[in-house]
């Protein structure tokens, strides 16, 4: 008898409680299965070969979830609520899932490469089991393939590669990425890092609070053993400064950046028309030997006049010279010899002046101390000789800086500006104001951007932080 009750017993047991431990157990399953297939196989995903611009995470929805959580993603989004509107559309448009950080892990997976090729762009991720069933059951109702044997989906084509999901609005994409590379998960230093890479180039951005950045350029830089000097010398509202050791360096960052912007059909109109003003100055070239004597070089865009209809940028430059008792003029003296120059002082340095645009715009030439200075206006020339010269070493071979509320406000007047005189396609002031202007107020947020790099070998290795923290910023656009 005892034995049959406890059979009893054991039976109700099961009628009662089976069915939720199966439930569990088959979710458990199925959740190790999810798991194994997300995490499966080695490297981050693939992208045709030669792409011109790569992004890679091998945990994109942490770092979003952490990027989200800093202090300066809370200071942007409080003008900006939705800042990436158009890339959640797009993703949701070729997925059909809105890209928070908890369905992206779910539906997509934690690994994800973004490349831009030919043009055109593509996604490529590891999913687990919720995308795959999806997809086998596409394939089970019939759902029609292409000739080339890709899939169509809301628009966008997908294909598979071992595991991996390829997603593109182009077929052409889709193609060339089964039969591109495959980003190795060894390049990943850190799986909360977001990694940017084009030619041999690379900078990796951390979710922390200050936003840290670092990478390598390949770039040839000069390496001294002495530090820079001219960073800390510029007024504290300057929009940017960027010190390097000599010329050439500022040039071949120049050059690096200035390489992808001449696809930009309105940043090629905009270089032709500077170009067509300034041989209308007919400025020489500076003595050949000018950059001989330069030991550190520093320029800044101190400002922006935004008072007329054309923006007018006021500019400084700043050289260093051990031997500038041997130098009897201005290496740049030469450059304004055609403008016919005035002598002229200031605070008791005297120097050479050259009227461009009258009291707008102008080559301002002057000492001090062991300083070459050249400014655009007479009142910034002054500015720059009644700063302290403080002792602010630096030990690096680059660093630049940006004053995102300087840089945020300057945008946002200049923005108005576009949208009062209809520059702006299909935007008048209003909309100009509301859909284009909280970026910049957002932008006015951030603080400062502070990166210092070193040359080793034919290359340049950075670090730095995209923002600065609350208390160094104005919080208050």
């Amino acid at each position: 008898m005892p034995i049959q009750g406890e059979q009893s017993a054991f039976r109700r047991f099961l009628r009662r409680w089976g069915l939720l431990f199966s439930a569990i157990a088959l979710l458990a399953l199925l959740s190790a299965l999810d798991h194994g297939l997300k995490h499966a196989g080695d490297g981050l995903g693939f992208h045709p070969n030669n792409a011109s611009c790569i992004v890679t995470s091998a945990d994109f929805p942490s770092f979003c979830g952490a990027l989200a959580a800093t202090d300066a993603a809370d200071r942007f989004t409080a003008e900006t609520p939705r800042p990436f509107d158009a890339f959640e559309l797009a993703v949701r448009k070729a997925t059909g899932v809105r890209p928070t950080p908890l369905r992206w892990r779910v539906w997509l997976g934690p690994r994800m490469v973004w490349s831009r090729w030919n043009g055109t762009y593509g996604l490529c991720v590891h999913p687990g089991l919720l995308m795959r069933a999806v997809c086998v059951y596409d394939t089970l109702k019939g759902e029609p393939t292409g000739s080339n044997g890709l899939s169509d989906w809301a628009g966008f084509h997908y294909a598979w590669r071992d595991g991996f999901l390829i997603l593109s609005p182009s077929a052409t994409y889709i193609e060339a990425a089964l039969e591109g590379p495959l980003v190795d998960k060894k390049q990943e230093t850190s799986p909360r890092e977001l990694a940017l890479r084009w030619d041999q180039n690379e900078i990796r951005v951390s979710p922390e609070p200050r936003i840290p950045i670092h990478g390598t350029l390949y770039i040839a830089t000069q390496t001294s053993e002495t530090p820079l000097r001219l960073s800390g010398r510029w007024p504290d509202d300057s929009l940017f400064s960027l010190t390097t050791h000599h010329p050439e360096d500022t040039l071949a960052l120049w050059r690096m950046i200035h390489e992808p912007l001449k696809t930009m059909a309105d940043y090629n109109r905009l270089s032709a028309l500077a170009s067509s003003v300034w041989k209308q100055w007919r400025l020489a070239p500076p003595s050949e030997d000018w950059k001989t004597h330069v030991e550190e070089f520093s320029i800044a865009l101190m400002a922006l006049d935004t008072t007329e209809t054309i923006p007018i940028p006021e500019w400084g430059v700043m050289m260093r010279t051990p031997n500038v008792d041997q130098i009897l003029e201005h290496p740049w003296a030469p450059a304004i010899a055609t403008l016919s120059p005035i002598e002229y002082a200031w605070e008791g340095h005297t120097g050479l002046l050259a009227t461009l645009l009258g009291e707008k715009a102008a080559i301002c030439l002057a000492q001090d101390g062991d300083r070459w200075l050249a400014a655009s206006r007479r009142d910034r020339m002054s500015e720059l000789l009644d700063i302290p010269q403080p002792n602010l070493d630096v030990e690096a071979d680059m660093q630049l800086e940006i004053n995102w509320e300087a840089t945020g406000r300057t945008a946002e007047i200049l923005l108005r500006k576009a949208g009062e005189h209809e520059l702006i396609p299909e935007m008048n002031a209003q909309e100009v104001d509301t859909y284009l202007g909280k970026y910049a107020r957002s932008l006015a947020r951030m603080g400062r951007l502070r990166i210092s790099g070193k040359a080793n070998d034919g290359r340049l290795v950075f670090s730095g932080t995209l923002v600065s923290p609350e208390e160094e910023g104005n919080n208050t656009p």
